[in-house]
């Protein structure tokens, strides 16, 4: 959350490019006089852009007396549109936010911000020119969304403390000099996948068993992964590594509860392993045992009846039937119940065949209820594990964004840059990324730039 004058919220809507915008319905004009109709909008009662409003409803939801936790003192109308937020959420039938638990304070201070023109105009994001190159596409060499998503963010807030440039900058460095732990973290961060995303889907139970079997596959590798970094000897990447979770206990429950290859769908049966639960193992040996069964009763019948070329089969209008062709049909015993008349053969029931029916149906709709009942109630446990799991989706997408550093300043022969407090820049033998990669393969070199810039104090 931020606030700021005009200009500000300008630079934040141009670098976050939100979804959606939502503001009160007296603003309408004031928002597209200021700033277009380039967004969607949504628009609520000015009683809910109100201090005591937003207070309430925060406080509720993050169940706490206080904000100050948060660090968002004095920032009231920041905190009206933190409350007008979660209230749009909740308005438009989003019951379950456990997954949002924390509000993050953006400091204007903390990055270098530049406006729409700027990020335009220095080709940042995208290529003023048809096929051309950005910024973003010759450095985005990530293996992962959660990193992909994070260095958009990184190009577009450049950081301005010295300090966390250079933790930053140590880690790449770190990551360059060991190049065994970079290639196994790397193999690994690409079997995490788009944790991020699959979180967010716990909260209002919209993951499916293929998706929670993911989770449980990315939680694997933070587990391996939290293994390579621990105690390596740099200091942001073991804060990083003390981060990580692989909240073994609801690993452990979607192993053994989740089947290998699960379907998309919990209520089309075979999300739950055998063993899980006893009641369902029993109806699925009667449901599985069925073809067995069915061979029985249609070998019984045609050995008392003398009918050799008897068969049984089923349809969805009377389900399981025998046939018997016309040159037998004189020897059918007088209990069978006729069902269906062919030009060629006669079809018909018996109540053992009956009995059977209702015993596999009645099977089958128990198992699908009871693969849905444990599926759920997985699901309940899985939201206590929210937050840790979003933190280490935070922490994938820094890692994979470090690693791609690393990866690009081997593969290109970057170097690493002398960052001080000196208000001199000094480029020397210099190379433009963008334009270094837009050149024809065959045809890479390109003048070097040098330079040196007396920066003025304002």
């Amino acid at each position: 959350m931020a606030q700021g004058n005009t200009e500000y919220i300008d630079k934040l809507l141009q670098s976050f490019r939100p979804a959606e915008v939502v503001f009160a319905k007296q603003k309408q004009k004031d928002f597209r006089n200021l700033y277009g109709t380039r967004f969607y909008t949504y628009t609520l009662e000015e009683w809910i852009f109100t201090t005591t409003y937003a207070n309430e409803i925060l406080l509720r939801h993050f169940e706490t007396h206080s904000l100050k936790g948060f660090g968002i003192e004095g920032l009231d109308e920041a905190v009206i549109a933190a409350g007008a937020t979660l209230h749009y959420l909740k308005d438009t039938e989003h019951p379950n936010l456990q997954h949002i638990a924390n509000i993050q304070r953006i400091d204007q201070d903390d990055f270098l911000w530049m406006d729409r023109f700027t990020i335009r105009n220095l080709e940042l994001l995208h290529s003023t020119v048809e096929n051309g190159k950005s910024l973003l596409s010759v450095l985005d060499n990530t293996v992962s969304p959660m990193g992909a998503r994070l260095l958009k963010r990184w190009i577009v807030f450049p950081l301005r403390d010295i300090g966390l440039i250079h933790e930053r900058l140590d880690a790449v460095e770190f990551f360059i000099k060991q190049s065994d732990l970079n290639k196994s973290l790397h193999h690994h961060l690409k079997q995490v996948g788009d944790l991020e995303r699959l979180v967010s889907k716990i909260p209002l139970k919209k993951i499916n068993p293929r998706e929670v079997m993911q989770l449980a596959r990315a939680l694997q590798q933070v587990g391996a992964i939290r293994e390579l970094l621990d105690k390596n000897g740099n200091s942001y990447l073991e804060r990083l590594s003390e981060q990580l979770n692989p909240c073994n206990i609801i690993l452990e429950s979607i192993l053994h509860t989740i089947s290998d290859n699960p379907p998309v769908l919990a209520n089309k049966g075979g999300a739950i392993r055998d063993g899980v639960h006893e009641e369902l193992d029993k109806l699925r040996k009667i449901a599985n045992s069925g073809k067995e069964y069915l061979l029985q009763i249609q070998q019984k019948e045609s050995e008392a009846t003398g009918i050799p070329s008897l068969k049984i089969a089923f349809n969805n209008v009377f389900g399981y039937y025998l046939e018997v062709t016309n040159a037998h049909k004189n020897k059918v015993p007088a209990e069978w119940i006729r069902k269906q008349t062919l030009a060629n053969a006669e079809r018909y029931i018996t109540p053992e065949l009956k009995e059977y029916e209702e015993k596999i149906t009645g099977a089958e709709e128990k198992i699908l209820t009871l693969e849905v009942q444990l599926f759920e109630q997985l699901l309940s446990q899985l939201q206590e594990y929210i937050q840790p799991i979003q933190i280490n989706a935070q922490v994938m997408g820094k890692l994979d964004c470090l690693l791609c550093f690393a990866n690009n300043a081997l593969q290109f022969k970057y170097r690493r840059p002398h960052v001080t407090d000196s208000e001199v820049l000094d480029i020397q033998e210099g190379r433009h990324p963008v334009i270094e990669r837009g050149l024809p393969r065959e045809n890479r070199t390109f003048p070097t730039i040098c330079c040196l810039i007396k920066i003025r104090s304002r």
